[in-house]
């Protein structure tokens, strides 16, 4: 582990006064016997996706309230690995994670890890903030992506020609997509003349800008970097992550104008990332931590800073545990025999 930061959490107490008035009364904070055993501060992984400053400035605000909720310091930690991070849960350095969906999965391999609530991300409109919004789900989903009159109009089309996937850890970006590609007869290694353009925007530019001819990234982004004035992108009017089928797919493409990025392929709905903690700590802790996430939606200042809130979907999605939402990307794991301990 070459780079590490920190931020840390001091004047817990004092921070809960300052703060009551936003989020409410901390959890728990006036009934002590419920507080036997909890760790003296609480340390949550974070991934720095190369920049641990902006990555410590994303989180700050989640990184107060928990402190205020709970009355006790909380801090945020960075590693220049996902594996990092999960091996510092593994050996206690740090109590909790909130990173990538496959690095959950290698997080509850290696370390046990046990997910508490799941991140849902609304999206903001155009000088607009994140709000709650009653219809956001807690997935998302991939896209393989073309301009329209480049010859491509379905998966088939895509075998010999150049293709851009956005890195090689991205679960929407390059796992997924790579996992239905294969699924389909498709061999991204062997089709496609293949590049990894760095980060999802670079990954649409390069289509848009004919350097490749079809790419993959999250659906969302074709519409941020649209509404940005970067590229023009023919979608579906209806609202994203949406599960389509191949006839919608086929005739929303037709509608489409020549030069316009076209949708060819969804993958299946790709988990949120959860927030996960230590499987050893107080059940007690592990409570007030959840309730203290799940409460965070009540505060609308604080979503529009946070630009995130969280559930738990069990229920909605029946499942029977919580950690059972992730088991599609144990399946792409084993499929696309991943060593989730080097993804980086």
């Amino acid at each position: 582990m070459n780079r590490r930061s920190f931020i840390r959490g001091t004047g817990a107490l004092a921070a809960a006064g300052a703060l009551a008035g936003l989020s409410g009364a901390p959890v728990f904070a006036r009934q002590p016997e419920q507080r036997e055993g909890w760790p003296t501060k609480f340390t949550i992984g974070i991934y720095p996706d190369d920049d641990a400053a902006k990555a410590i400035a994303a989180n700050e605000s989640l990184r107060a309230y928990l402190e205020q909720q709970l009355a006790i310091p909380v801090e945020l930690f960075t590693a220049t690995s996902y594996s990092a991070i999960v091996e510092a849960l593994r050996a206690k350095r740090i109590d909790a994670i909130e990173v990538g969906p496959f690095a959950h999965v290698l997080a509850v391999q290696e370390a046990k890890a046990e997910p508490l609530a799941v991140a849902l991300y609304p999206r903001i409109p155009r000088g607009g903030v994140a709000r709650v919004d009653p219809q956001l789900v807690p997935y998302y989903q991939s896209v393989i992506f073309t301009k329209k009159g480049s010859g491509i109009s379905s998966l088939a089309d895509l075998k010999g020609k150049t293709f851009a996937f956005t890195d090689p850890a991205s679960a929407s970006g390059h796992l997924m997509p790579k996992t239905l590609l294969l699924q389909k007869g498709i061999n991204p290694d062997k089709d496609l003349k293949t590049v990894f353009a760095g980060n999802h925007p670079a990954a649409v530019l390069a289509v848009w800008n004919d350097k490749v001819a079809a790419g993959a990234t999250f659906e969302e982004n074709l519409y941020l970097l649209a509404n940005s004035g970067q590229v023009d992108t023919c979608g579906f009017a209806d609202g994203i992550n949406r599960q389509r089928t191949d006839i919608e797919v086929r005739l929303r493409y037709n509608a489409c104008r020549e030069g316009q990025l076209v949708i060819i392929a969804f993958t299946p709905p790709i988990p949120n990332t959860p927030f996960a903690v230590r499987p050893d700590l107080p059940a007690s802790f592990k409570q007030a931590v959840r309730t203290a996430l799940l409460k965070l939606k009540e505060d609308p200042a604080l979503v529009a800073k946070h630009q995130r809130y969280y559930e738990d979907p069990t229920a909605r999605l029946k499942l029977k545990k919580l950690d059972d939402f992730y088991n599609i990307l144990r399946a792409a794991a084993q499929f696309l025999k991943l060593d989730l301990t080097k993804m980086r």
